[in-house]
């Protein structure tokens, strides 16, 4: 996996208002912590950040924290983050200082290629996670894993016992966990068939009309 360098500033800890007065400004509060060292409040704007985290292993990269006054980078990954749910705007990270000689178990993206049988024949292709968790020196953290589907038929599935992990990197994951497999392709006769039976077993469906007695037409009126 490539390094990437991120330059922080460091911020003034404070409560609500003082984050909110950043974000305001297009900064972004977090925290470096992890390996002993004292909590670092610090403070990065978002074209920094975005850039940082623009290569292929995205969110999941090895980042180099340069800190000011410390002589040389922090490694680093992105530990969290927190999203504005309104507004869909990062609001604060967390960077996690990890040692580059020592394994670490974290996330890596999925990616599937290949053409799959399986949609020509009309079946359709799932993907049934976007990201794994693996165990491996830092330097040997791959950024994505690429999962080949080209023998993918309809019934198909790939699970993580399936896929031969990367040099040096380990599943930290379950083994049976299905990344990617092809579906039977669903008619509407399917679909209305499995609506009519989640209504009837949530007792929705329809009763039956029920006849008068003497027949279906309804009594004449009285004159």
């Amino acid at each position: 996996m490539a390094e990437t360098t991120l330059k922080i500033q460091p911020r003034t800890a404070g409560g609500s208002t003082a984050a909110t007065a950043l974000r305001r400004q297009g900064l972004v509060p977090g925290i470096l912590y992890g390996r002993g060292r004292e909590p670092y409040p610090f403070q990065i704007d978002v074209p920094t950040l975005r850039q940082a985290l623009s290569g292929d292993a995205g969110r999941h990269a090895v980042l180099q924290v340069t800190v000011p006054d410390e002589a040389t980078a922090t490694p680093a990954i992105l530990k969290d983050y927190q999203l504005d749910p309104v507004r869909d705007r990062l609001t604060h990270i967390d960077l996690l200082a990890i040692s580059m000689t020592e394994s670490i178990t974290t996330l890596v993206a999925v990616h599937l290629h290949g053409e799959a049988p399986g949609v020509d024949q009309g079946g359709v292709l799932e993907q049934a996670i976007h990201e794994v968790e693996v165990s491996a020196l830092p330097g040997d953290l791959p950024d994505a894993v690429e999962v080949d589907v080209s023998s993918l038929n309809i019934g198909d599935s790939i699970r993580l016992a399936d896929i031969t992990p990367p040099a040096g990197v380990a599943w930290a994951a379950d083994p049976d966990t299905v990344v990617a497999s092809i579906l039977q392709p669903t008619t509407m006769e399917q679909i209305e068939a499995e609506q009519a039976a989640e209504a009837e077993a949530a007792g929705l469906a329809p009763a039956a009309a029920e006849e008068p007695e003497g027949g279906s037409e309804a009594p004449a009126p009285a004159e």
